[in-house]
């Protein structure tokens, strides 16, 4: 239950979620770390990298992007949660527990924009067939739907994820349904086209992601907390508005996910309504190796143009869905500074998710408890998007500070 009609909420107090109690409500978001060559994380730069939100005060920190199953990759560089990866996630885990933060990690898959070039002649799949755009020069240029069958098994491998997210240490599961990921996929109108019973109307457009939370359940019991990132809007013409979000979250209430982190934007169509500010795709461009890389994210520029940025720029939706369900709601997007954090929780939000803020200063949270800081001191360029593609996120702007506080 939700405690932002409580009256004021102290940041810094401890926050319990389905019995689980974090220091504060104060959240590393999941962003993709890029310390996981070849698919298996490298334990020692990944651990550093949420060492270092750990023991700068974050009470929960999310690792990103747990694929459920190999195909549901994006990149070459990112992790399938299998079993022969326990051990160093696991070391990671532990590091975050050291300095008395909880562990989270996100469980998604990519459905039909698959970019994993170990995917090659092969179909990405989604919940309908066309025209992958973001994997047409890498050999995956065409999505097939998933089977009505397929999901059955699918749902498992995300109930299989979960279990071994919790045997490897995670305290915290987040199911990625945002993002024009494959949950996003099925939610969204005009990516899912299907006309059987997981196609059409809201309802059946939401079944199969309600069947991967149910799933989860199954798989982790009634002990682990389960956070949903979930988008208000996807940004663009024919995808999911407000009114389809305030059904989806009554739904994931009615199905026993524990908080809703409301996001927005379509990775494929509109990656900047989720990032907003400057464009960061010319760097982006810049940091490919391959040629071929290279004219993939020149053909993006499209889903990549700057929007304006204010912060809280989520905080007008959420409202609308703060009226419909009393499920506690995460904050993301927009919080560079104290006072933002306090508006929040003051408005309709019970915790905060912080991605750029935290990547500039990953001691910030500390910061702001001693009173050292009131702003995040991020400038919003997302350059530190671009990174990824070189060693590993972090912020441009810290090039001076020693490399082990720049592992954010």
């Amino acid at each position: 239950m939700s405690d932002a009609s409580k009256g004021k909420i102290d940041p810094f107090a401890p926050w319990v979620l389905r019995g689980l109690e974090m220091r504060n409500r104060f959240i590393k978001a999941a962003t993709y770390e890029g310390h996981c060559p070849g698919g298996r994380p490298d334990r020692e730069g990944l651990a550093a990298f949420h060492e270092a939100f750990a023991r700068g005060g974050a009470g929960l920190c999310t690792m990103s992007y747990g694929s459920v199953e190999p195909g549901g990759r994006t990149f070459d560089n990112q992790m399938c949660l299998q079993d022969d990866i326990l051990d160093d996630l696991r070391y990671v885990t532990g590091k975050i527990h050291a300095h008395g933060a909880k562990a989270a990690i996100q469980l998604a898959h990519c459905g039909g924009m698959s970019k994993w070039r170990g995917w090659v002649g092969r179909r990405a799949r989604g919940p309908s067939g066309g025209f992958n755009s973001l994997g047409a020069f890498v050999g995956t240029p065409l999505t097939r739907a998933f089977k009505a069958h397929e999901l059955g098994r699918l749902a498992d491998d995300y109930k299989s994820a979960a279990v071994r997210a919790v045997q490897a240490g995670f305290d915290a599961l987040e199911l990625h349904m945002g993002h024009g990921y494959l949950l996003s996929q099925f939610l969204c109108p005009a990516i899912n086209k299907r006309k059987d019973e997981y196609g059409g109307s809201r309802e059946n457009r939401a079944r199969f992601p309600l069947e991967v939370l149910r799933a989860v359940r199954e798989g982790v019991g009634g002990t682990v907390p389960i956070l949903v990132k979930l988008n208000l809007r996807d940004g663009f013409r024919g995808g999911v508005e407000i009114e389809d979000s305030v059904a989806f979250a009554r739904q994931l209430e009615a199905n026993h996910a524990d908080a809703l982190v409301l996001s927005g934007g379509f990775t494929s169509r509109n990656a900047m309504y989720l990032f907003r500010g400057p464009t960061f795709v010319e760097e982006l461009i810049k940091a490919q190796r391959r040629k071929i890389d290279k004219l993939v994210y020149s053909m993006a520029r499209p889903s990549l143009r700057s929007l304006p940025f204010e912060e809280l720029y989520f905080l007008k939706h959420a409202r609308k869905v703060r009226a419909e369900v009393g499920l506690p709601l995460i904050c993301v997007g927009g919080v560079q500074s104290l006072a933002s954090v306090h508006r929040a929780l003051e408005d309709v939000y019970d915790a905060v998710q912080l991605g750029r803020a935290l990547i500039h200063d990953p001691a910030l949270v500390n910061h702001y408890r001693d009173g050292a800081k009131t702003e995040s001191g991020c400038t919003v360029c997302n350059l530190c998007v671009a990174e990824m593609d070189r060693d590993g996120v972090k912020c441009v702007l810290n090039d001076d500070l020693p490399a082990r506080v720049r592992v954010a």
